[in-house]
C-alpha cells in the first residue's frame, strides 16, 4: 500500500475530510450554544430546603446550550437528591430549561435509618424526632405503609395516632397508640398475624368501655375470637380479659 500513490492520496483525504467534518462540529456546536444558550432556568416543587439549596448549586454550574446540553445527565443529578422521588426536564423554545421535582412526604421512620414514604419507598434521609416508627423485617416498607394508613384511619375516630408499629420476624403486629384522647401514656396492641384491621377496629369501638370499667390501659392484647385482653396502667388494678383463654 505504501507503494501506491493512488491510495495514499484515498487515505489523505479521507483523513482531511475527517478532520474538516471535527472542525466543523466543534465550531458549530460552539454557534449553537452561543446562540441558543439556556437564558432561564425554572425549578418546580422544590419545596423542602435541602433540595432548594442543592437545585440552586446544580443550576448554577449548568453546562451546554438548547441543543447541546445532556438532558440525562442533568436528569440524574437531580434524581440523586436525597428528598426527590421522581425528576422531570425538558426544554422550551427557544431558551427556557424546566425542571419538575416530585418530592418524599416523610410517613415514619423505618428501623432508625431511613426514613418511609407515603408511597412505601425508603430515601436516605436521617428520621427527626416526632416522626411515627416503624420496626419491621426489610422488604415490608410497602406493607407497612399501607397498614399504616388503614390504621390511622380506624383510630382516628377515638382521637388517637399510630406512634409504632412493630412486625416481629413471625409476622406478628404490634401497635402503640398516642394521642389527646389516650392521655399521657401511650397504649401497646397486640393485633397478632391476622384480620389486623378487624382487630384494631374492635379495640377502637370498645375502648371507652373498657376505660370507663377500670380506668386507662397500657397493653392490650386483641388476638381473642371476640374481645381482648387488657392490662391497666395501674398495676394494682385487676387484668381485663374475656373468658376465652387461648389468643387466636
Amino acid at each position: 500500500m505504501w507503494d501506491n500513490p493512488d491510495a495514499l492520496n484515498r487515505i489523505s483525504r479521507l483523513v482531511l475530510l475527517a478532520t474538516l467534518l471535527f472542525a466543523f462540529w466543534v465550531i458549530g456546536r460552539a454557534t449553537l450554544e452561543n446562540l441558543f444558550p439556556f437564558r432561564q432556568v425554572t425549578v418546580i416543587g422544590a419545596d423542602h430546603a435541602d433540595t432548594q439549596i442543592a437545585a440552586r448549586a446544580l443550576s448554577s454550574k449548568l453546562a451546554g446550550g438548547f441543543f447541546s446540553m445532556d438532558l440525562k445527565d442533568l436528569h440524574g443529578q437531580f434524581d440523586r437528591l436525597p428528598w426527590v422521588r421522581q425528576a422531570q426536564i425538558r426544554r422550551l423554545w427557544p431558551g427556557r430549561l424546566v425542571i419538575e421535582l416530585s418530592e418524599h412526604r416523610a410517613a415514619a421512620a423505618w428501623n432508625d435509618r431511613a426514613t418511609l414514604d407515603t408511597y412505601g419507598a425508603l430515601f436516605q434521609v436521617t428520621p427527626w424526632t416526632g416522626l411515627p416508627r416503624m420496626y419491621a423485617p426489610e422488604g415490608m416498607e410497602r406493607e407497612v405503609a399501607r397498614r399504616y394508613g388503614e390504621f390511622a384511619k380506624v383510630v382516628k375516630p377515638m382521637g388517637a395516632n399510630i406512634e409504632q408499629i412493630v412486625v416481629s420476624a413471625r409476622l406478628s403486629w404490634r401497635v402503640r397508640l398516642g394521642g389527646a384522647q389516650i392521655g399521657d401514656n401511650a397504649i401497646s396492641v397486640e393485633l397478632g398475624r391476622e384480620r389486623l384491621t378487624e382487630r384494631l377496629d374492635r379495640f377502637a369501638r370498645f375502648y371507652p368501655q373498657a376505660v370507663a370499667a377500670v380506668g386507662p390501659l397500657q397493653r392490650v392484647d386483641m388476638r381473642y375470637p371476640n374481645g381482648f385482653a387488657g392490662e391497666p396502667l395501674r398495676s394494682a388494678n385487676p387484668k381485663v380479659e374475656t373468658k376465652h383463654a387461648k389468643p387466636a
